[in-house]
């Protein structure tokens, strides 16, 4: 019925294997499931000829926990209709982490179900299987670009404002100190102005890698916009951010980059308030980079209310 493949890997034009298809046989009353058939992608897929599977026990993941795990709900499921005639067999599926037999990962999308009507008896069953390592490749490479700062690799301002809100709710629940800081590079349009947009765009690059060798694994850092940058620190207060800021500012200062003199940045900086809103966080942090603007640039801004309006 099925050619022989002995060997995995791809298929003759070089694709993947695309529907592998093994025929499972097993008893309600057992947790045994033994392979009846398999086609030639099931063969690609894992390996091994149509003989060696006849037989043997089905390999839905390569991971013995997670297989074991899928056959143990396969047999409660199959033991409920044993129970109750009214029961029926609705299948299994998912997506697993897999590994092909040269160790790299793939991810398999898989489905048990019934061939023809469910009955109480001895069952036949269908495992099909995709290798869908590509298409979750793509879209974890489109769910990248659509968060990503495509200038700097930071995190765009889309993404922040979701980190921003999944941590305000937590601060909100369990009370912890969570700092923002918001930064804007001193005089950009005069960079861009002198030197060309061309190095401004380095710039903001060499910062961007700056602010990253800067920061904790928890911190999170993105690019609000043009030249500004927001920093959100979990698990810090008031004053610990206000040094992490001052000692970024310092950073800034004494690093070269790819125009004469320094560049400098201003920093406004707040601690969130218990139940405060992400508008009125935002606004805080704004009116903060306003004054330290105002103080003359190069500074670090912790005030926490302002009246006076955003400089343009």
């Amino acid at each position: 019925m099925y050619q022989h493949h002995p060997l995995p890997g791809p298929r003759s034009d070089g694709e993947q294997p695309d529907h592998a298809v093994a025929i499972l046989s097993v008893e309600g009353h057992s947790p045994g499931v033994r392979i009846v058939d398999v086609n030639t992608d099931y063969q690609r897929l894992w390996g091994g000829t149509r003989e060696e599977w006849l037989g043997a026990v089905p390999i839905v993941v390569q991971q013995q926990a997670v297989n074991q795990q899928i056959f143990t709900q396969l047999h409660d499921a199959l033991n409920l209709l044993s129970q109750d005639s009214r029961n029926t067999f609705e299948g299994l599926g998912g997506r697993e982490v897999s590994r092909r037999h040269d160790g790299s990962r793939m991810h398999i999308e898989w489905r048990i179900s019934a061939m023809g009507a469910n009955h109480h008896g001895p069952m036949t069953l269908v495992l099909t299987q995709r290798d869908v390592t590509e298409q979750m490749e793509n879209e974890a490479q489109l769910e990248q670009l659509a968060t990503t700062d495509m200038l700097t690799g930071l995190v765009n301002r889309a993404r922040f404002d979701a980190v921003l809100k999944n941590e305000l709710n937590r601060q909100h629940r369990y009370a912890r100190p969570l700092s923002l800081i918001m930064l804007d590079i001193d005089f950009f349009k005069d960079i861009n102005d002198s030197h060309g947009h061309d190095a401004g765009d380095q710039v903001l690059v060499n910062l961007a890698v700056l602010l990253e060798s800067n920061l904790r694994r928890a911190d999170c850092c993105a690019r609000w916009g043009g030249e500004e940058f927001m920093l959100l620190a979990p698990e810090t207060s008031l004053e610990q951010a206000v040094q992490l800021a001052n000692k970024i500012r310092v950073a800034i200062k004494t690093a070269s980059f790819p125009i004469p003199g320094s560049v400098t940045a201003s920093f406004g900086v707040v601690e969130v308030h218990p139940q405060e809103s992400v508008k009125s966080v935002m606004k805080r942090v704004d009116n903060a980079l306003y004054l330290a603007k105002e103080k003359g640039r190069d500074q670090v801004s912790p005030i926490e209310v302002l009246t006076s309006a955003k400089q343009a």
